[in-house]
């Protein structure tokens, strides 16, 4: 059923953008070459006439349990009246409202980059542990996406359609790095989501011929800060994924999977007294900075650069010093130990 309410966006010679209902549709006005990873006339296609960013929600999860993804978007784009054979897309549970563009321009160059981004459900390291199995196009997908689309208002080789979606996910992967973004399978930073969509487009009709759109170029130069713009809005909006959410103790401990009843658990003290004195400890920033230099030996030792020996006698002057404590020698078999040395030692600092 195809509804009335519609709202646009950006008017542009080359493309413009409407909102309708849960999804954001570009109507493409020029021959343009698209690389996309849809279901529906996903890889490499030419003079689509329509890219959609489309929300998902519960009522949806049906009609996607046998994993018939391509027949899916063919309906969803006849309900809101596009030719499903000119039509291409991403699917997401974020919402369409929280949808965020940033456009770069330099000289006759302009890139525009339309983000949706949740990484608070299913944000991965790329190596974590798998989600799901496929075999023969069976299996189940969890939501919670980054989808972004970056329409380039210049002649792009196909090939250049690759070189630029390298670009973009390395500009989305730095944003959450940046913001050190948990993810929910291990206790690394993630690189993405699992189900990140994406999609380059580039304008035939331009004059402008371009090859490359490596990280040296200076196009290259505009899909990245576009991508990191729109990325840290959209996440912002989504989820409220932002520096201030990572400015806690807490939160930077949480890929260790610690919560306030870790540390509250591991004393005697009223709760509501000790609530109070843990609040202004997890929220002065320079004791985030103490703990970030603790997590950051960690991760050196769980990627490799460092050995857990490496790590101890400098863990233990941080310690002592920040914390104006003697630190009991206890036998440290692994980085957990270290998190919940860690965990007493501020404790201790609290309430001795």
């Amino acid at each position: 059923m195809i509804t009335d309410y519609s709202e646009e966006i950006i008017d542009d010679l080359f493309f413009n953008v409407i909102k309708k209902d849960n999804s954001i549709i570009i109507n493409l006005k020029n021959k343009n070459n698209v690389l996309i990873s849809s279901w529906l006339n996903g890889g490499l296609c030419h003079n689509m006439t329509n890219v959609v960013n489309m929300s998902t929600d519960e009522k949806d999860y049906d009609d996607l349990t046998d994993g018939d993804f391509e027949n899916f978007q063919k309906n969803k784009f006849l309900n809101l009246g596009l030719n499903p054979e000119k039509t291409s897309g991403l699917l997401t549970s974020a919402c369409m409202d929280n949808y965020a563009i940033s456009v770069k321009k330099y000289e006759k160059l302009k890139v525009t980059s339309i983000v949706t981004a949740g990484a608070d459900k299913n944000a991965v390291k790329a190596g974590d542990p798998a989600s799901f199995y496929e075999y023969n196009n069976n299996y189940f997908n969890h939501f919670g996406t980054i989808n972004i689309i970056i329409l380039i208002d210049a002649n792009l080789h196909d090939g250049a359609l690759i070189t630029a979606s390298i670009t973009a996910t390395e500009a989305k992967t730095s944003v959450l790095q940046d913001l050190k973004i948990e993810s929910q399978y291990s206790s690394h930073i993630a690189t993405g989501t699992g189900t990140d969509g994406i999609c380059i487009i580039s304008n035939k009709d331009s004059q402008n011929h371009i090859e490359n759109a490596g990280k040296h170029s200076k196009l290259g130069e505009l899909i990245a800060t576009s991508v990191q713009e729109a990325t840290r809005e959209a996440l912002y909006l989504q989820t409220f994924m932002s520096v201030d959410f990572q400015s806690t103790v807490l939160s930077r401990l949480s890929r260790f999977n610690i919560t306030f009843d870790d540390f509250y658990t591991h004393t005697s003290i009223d709760k509501k007294e000790y609530a109070t004195k843990f609040y202004y400890f997890n929220n002065n920033t320079q004791n985030v900075a103490f703990v970030s230099s603790i997590i950051n030996l960690i991760d050196e030792v769980n990627i490799g650069l460092l050995k857990l020996d490496d790590i101890l006698t400098p863990v233990n002057i941080l310690l002592t010093s920040y914390l104006h404590l003697e630190i009991e020698n206890k036998k440290i078999e692994n980085v957990e130990d270290i998190i919940f040395l860690l965990i007493d030692s501020i404790n201790k600092y609290l309430f001795d």
